[in-house]
């Protein structure tokens, strides 16, 4: 028999100061959470679910669902509990460009190194593009990555820091419609 995991008032406050969520909303979201993932940890297979029913039923989602559960894993440990989940989500669903932009650029520094190269970048873009259904034809992958780097790629190192992602998608809403697998 399983234990029941219970988040303590003050874990809920603090949530709701970061995600500016009501407390009462933060448990209806933690009682379906604990529907899907009983222990109060995510895995993969579950986030997956749990996520395809947050957004609805999205044809292609599983093409990026890997690369949106690394994002969300702040502690790279495999899993997502309530805090990690509900904050990453909250802040690609609610907060300001810049905060879901943070939020993107750790989409596509899967490797957590607080820089973006052109190869890592181009997985991922290719994800996109299945999830999104866009031709890759029409605007091959590889065109699409040189045309980024070459619009906000500032130092042309062919290696995005975090300032010159946000930066440069902030300035040029087209690349922002393009990468974001979240609603911008």
């Amino acid at each position: 028999m399983s234990k029941k995991i219970e988040i303590s008032e003050s874990e809920l406050n603090e949530i709701s100061e970061k995600t500016g969520v009501d407390p009462d909303i933060l448990k209806s979201w933690y009682k379906e959470f604990l529907k899907v993932s009983p222990s109060g940890r995510m895995n993969k297979k579950n986030f997956y679910k749990f996520y395809k029913m947050l957004r609805g039923n999205t044809e292609n989602l599983h093409k990026i669902t890997d690369y949106v559960f690394s994002c969300f894993d702040i502690d790279s440990n495999g899993y997502l509990d309530f805090s990690e989940f509900i904050i990453a989500y909250s802040s690609t669903s609610n907060n300001d460009c810049r905060k879901r932009l943070e939020f993107v650029f750790m989409f596509y520094d899967n490797d957590k190194d607080g820089i973006i190269n052109d190869r890592d970048f181009l997985k991922v873009i290719e994800a996109m593009y299945e999830f999104k259904g866009r031709s890759k034809k029409e605007y091959p992958p590889v065109k699409c990555v040189q045309d980024i780097f070459r619009r906000i790629d500032e130092n042309g190192d062919r290696r995005l820091s975090k300032d010159e992602f946000i930066e440069g998608c902030m300035s040029n809403k087209h690349i922002l419609d393009l990468i974001s697998p979240f609603e911008m």
